[in-house]
């Protein structure tokens, strides 16, 4: 890699204008002497959320010029070590003498956690007051994990998820009014489409046949460049890892436990071993591509003797992947709630009450001021006496155990208030309302 190269990269960059795009809801600012990170499933959004962060520093007085954006997914940089890294800030300011230590300066990297050694860079480059460091990528172990240990407490990261209904809301054109009747029936309309297209930024406005293809080929890359290709010197069993990961979406929202999938993966013919399996998955999490959620108790041994349950990034990917029928809609409704709780920060359980009733979600957010625990669930269609009857009958337990008098149920439509006799206020709330609620 030579200065001339990079120093071509830069302005490239400089002389494109920014793309216009629907605004996302995830806030980002710098913490003093650290680095800044987006982090997310492949095709999230993650570059174009810096776009937006660029054109944030453009109206708070900052100038193209005092932006160094580095895409390392660029072929040109195909194989750079990371002692070259410092190549950067050099070709930067070989072109920029006059910014040096005066104006602040805003180097975004995209994905560059795939040079080895990249760390040391970004903290070399935080020694500089005037730099403003952004970074994104598709690997949770920015947040926690040996990339992170590497940082040094140096590196504040936030996750950013597909669309919320909110900026599927933003995206379309749609006003979210859930007072008049006009406004719900658009936002009625509008969930429709959610449930059905998922919340994948780049595909909403393709046909039906396409957007799943679409979706079928961002998984396949999300396989190949951030699980094989991430873990080069694994010797990763391509069909095993697969089928393993097909078989993880087909149960969103069901029980799992990877002793029953590996059973059921050797009935088929498969053989490998478990520590092979335990450490796909862990593979498959850190790329934000599944997600396992425990039963919620303060206790180690409780948590690990019980089944986890499992989620996609995507509700529609999840059943464009799947085999045979897919992914039914009520699960996929359940996906969506999940994923609704997991934007919103905190930890996501599910609770089963002595009596045998599960709970779908216990939401736990933390502040200065102490836990704040809430119950959910989530119910696709609560269209007959006897589905209420279950859905709500593990709720007063769960209440009175957690120490809550009220819960919320998150349905398609329906919409009503419920008293128990213990006291509990159970609100059922239709999603296009729930999903638009402030916190």
């Amino acid at each position: 890699m030579d200065i001339d190269t990079l120093k071509q990269i830069i302005l490239d960059f400089q002389s494109r204008p920014l793309p216009r795009l629907t605004q996302r809801d995830l806030r980002l600012a710098f913490i003093r002497d650290m680095s800044l990170c987006v982090v997310g499933a492949r095709r999230a959004g993650k570059t174009y959320r810096t776009y937006q962060f660029m054109q944030e520093h453009l109206e708070q007085g900052g100038t193209r010029e005092t932006i160094c954006r580095v895409q390392f997914n660029d072929h040109r940089l195909s194989g750079l070590p990371g002692s070259a890294l410092s190549l950067i800030d050099e070709a930067y300011y070989t072109m920029f003498p006059d910014k040096r230590r005066k104006d602040e300066v805003l180097f975004v990297f995209d994905e560059i956690h795939r040079v080895e050694g990249w760390e040391d860079y970004v903290l070399y480059l935080l020694d500089e007051p005037t730099h403003r460091v952004l970074i994104t990528g598709s690997t949770s172990r920015l947040l926690a994990g040996d990339i992170a240990s590497g940082l040094r407490g140096k590196n504040f990261c936030r996750v950013l998820y597909p669309f919320s209904f909110g900026e599927f809301a933003r995206h379309y054109g749609i006003d979210p009014d859930i007072i008049s009747s006009a406004g719900q029936s658009s936002l009625r309309g509008l969930l429709d489409r959610y449930i059905e297209q998922g919340g994948y930024p780049g595909l909403l406005d393709l046909d039906a046949v396409a957007h799943v293809e679409l979706l079928q080929s961002y998984w396949d890359t999300m396989l190949l460049r951030d699980v094989i290709e991430a873990h080069p010197d694994d010797n990763i069993n391509i069909t095993v890892l697969t089928r393993f990961a097909q078989a993880l979406m087909a149960r969103i929202g069901c029980p799992m436990t990877v002793r029953g999938m590996i059973e059921s993966m050797h009935t088929a013919g498969l053989h490998f071993s478990s520590e092979t399996i335990y450490r796909y998955l862990r593979y498959l999490e850190e790329a934000f591509m599944v997600f396992t959620t425990p039963i919620y108790s303060p206790s180690e041994k409780v948590r690990a003797r019980n089944y986890n349950k499992v989620y996609g990034v995507d509700w529609a990917l999840g059943n464009a992947v799947a085999p045979a029928g897919g992914v039914d809609i009520m699960r996929r409704f359940e996906n969506l709630v999940y994923l609704d709780l997991r934007r919103r920060g905190g930890d996501v359980f599910y609770y089963r009450t002595r009596k045998g009733h599960e709970i779908d979600f216990i939401h736990e957010t933390k502040t200065a001021g102490g836990n704040h625990l809430a119950i959910v669930q989530a119910c696709y269609r609560m269209a007959t006496p006897e589905v209420m009857t279950r859905e709500l009958r593990g709720i007063p337990e769960t209440a009175a155990h957690l120490g809550l008098d009220q819960a919320t149920v998150v349905t398609y439509s329906e919409e009503r208030q419920v008293e128990t006799e213990g006291g509990i206020t159970i609100n059922i709330v239709p999603a296009w309302k729930w999903l638009l609620r402030e916190v």
